[in-house]
């Protein structure tokens, strides 16, 4: 069995002091963020534009937490721990 690690979101301070939205695995900060306004940009060219950003960063953000919790993780993993609170 897999040895689970406590996931949660919670409230903290980027390097700026602005308080913002983090995800703790196992009370460690995972640095990762999106560029909203990159976003917005390329949703102004269209919805397949958005729906191809949302499924790169889906993919990443996979990658990153996954190397994060030192194994990989599906989607649907990461789905459940946010209900959880377990990885």
């Amino acid at each position: 069995m897999k040895d689970k690690k406590r996931f949660e979101t919670k409230f903290t301070k980027d390097k700026y002091g602005k308080v913002v939205k983090g995800l703790f695995v196992d009370g460690e900060l995972l640095d990762y963020s999106v560029d909203i306004e990159a976003l917005k940009k390329i949703s102004a060219f269209g919805l397949e534009y958005k729906k191809a950003a949302l499924l790169d960063i889906e993919k990443h953000f996979c990658e990153c937490l996954s190397e994060f919790v030192g194994r990989h993780l599906t989607k649907q993993e990461i789905e459940d721990a946010t209900k959880t609170g377990w990885i």
